[in-house]
């Protein structure tokens, strides 16, 4: 350690600045003002246990510190202040995934994502939890920009689970915005670092099957060819699964201008996925079903509440 540390402190002294965090919050009660400033010029050493303090407080692990290390990236800092922002959104998200996000924070997230030099991990993870709620330009552009930084770190431990989230990520986007061509283009990336996991077969089983029922050439054909998949979900046990899909079928087909009208069968997987979302949405289920267009009017026509379609398939 002794050796590196001459060599790590200009690489700490990057990511800081990068960070916009100053030297008295990361190296407080490890290193005075003076010991800080000649760490970070490579002229002095680091205790082990501080060194591993100061990652911590800058939300990186040792393998992704070391990996920067290696790359000698030299990247400095950010043009803006974004990084607070980021971060309240990922804490509003994380209490609750549909919470909206103001015009403001839309634009300094795209900022940030879009004219930042340097991203950790943690705030890669971050922008792709995000990224997924802001509209499909900033959302697409975002989207490339990090797949360029990952490509870049594509030797780093764990940066091939990074790459299939983020392909993955924007595929189901693609195809939910009725986007065929985009979405299968995403797909087959993603493929290129799936693993042998259950979960990554079936996700791309299931987008295989949204985009045969987009491409299919009538709503009819649309429905003829999925609905194998839908009763094979069921019969695996998948209940829930088998229902958000018709829902993301009758999302895509709808974006795409394909879908003139609510089958009993959409209205039955919708009254059955509302009894297993957060309590949130329970509080208000007219704002809830508004949410899904046409919804109100299939049910108004129906002359049934909602729960009424509780046992259709």
């Amino acid at each position: 350690m002794t050796k590196m540390a001459h060599e790590l402190g200009p690489v700490v002294k990057t990511i800081r600045l990068a960070e916009e965090t100053t030297q008295v919050k990361l190296y407080q009660g490890l290193l005075s003002r003076r010991q800080a400033i000649r760490f970070e010029s490579g002229e002095t050493d680091i205790k082990a246990e501080s060194f591993l303090t100061v990652l911590e407080r800058l939300d990186m692990s040792y393998d992704e510190f070391l990996y920067r290390w290696r790359k000698q990236t030299g990247q400095t800092k950010t043009v803006t202040r974004q990084a607070d922002i980021l971060n309240t959104v990922r804490e509003k998200l994380a209490a609750w995934t549909d919470a909206d996000m103001t015009p403001g924070e839309v634009r300094a997230i795209q900022a940030f994502a879009l004219h930042r030099s340097f991203f950790t991990v943690s705030e890669i993870e971050t922008l792709m939890t995000i990224q997924v709620r802001l509209p499909a330009d900033a959302r697409n552009r975002i989207n490339d920009k990090l797949a360029r930084v990952l490509a870049e770190m594509a030797d780093m431990p764990a940066v091939k689970r990074l790459r299939y989230r983020l392909f993955s990520n924007q595929a189901i986007m693609q195809l939910l915005d009725g986007n065929a061509q985009e979405g299968k283009k995403y797909l087959d990336q993603a493929q290129q670092f799936a693993s042998e996991r259950d979960a990554d077969r079936l996700f791309y089983l299931e987008n295989t099957m949204l985009i045969i029922a987009l491409t299919a050439d009538s709503i009819t054909q649309a429905y003829r060819a999925t609905e194998p998949f839908i009763q094979h979900l069921r019969g695996l046990g998948l209940p829930v699964e088998a229902d958000a899909w018709v829902d993301n079928r009758r999302h895509a087909l709808a974006s795409a201008g394909k879908h003139p009208v609510w089958t009993p069968g959409e209205l039955g997987a919708v009254a059955r996925l509302f009894e297993v979302v957060p309590w949130q949405f329970k509080q208000d289920q007219a704002a809830y079903l508004r949410e899904f267009p046409g919804l109100t009017d299939a049910l108004a026509q129906g002359e049934k509440p909602l729960r009424a379609y509780r046992d259709v398939y």
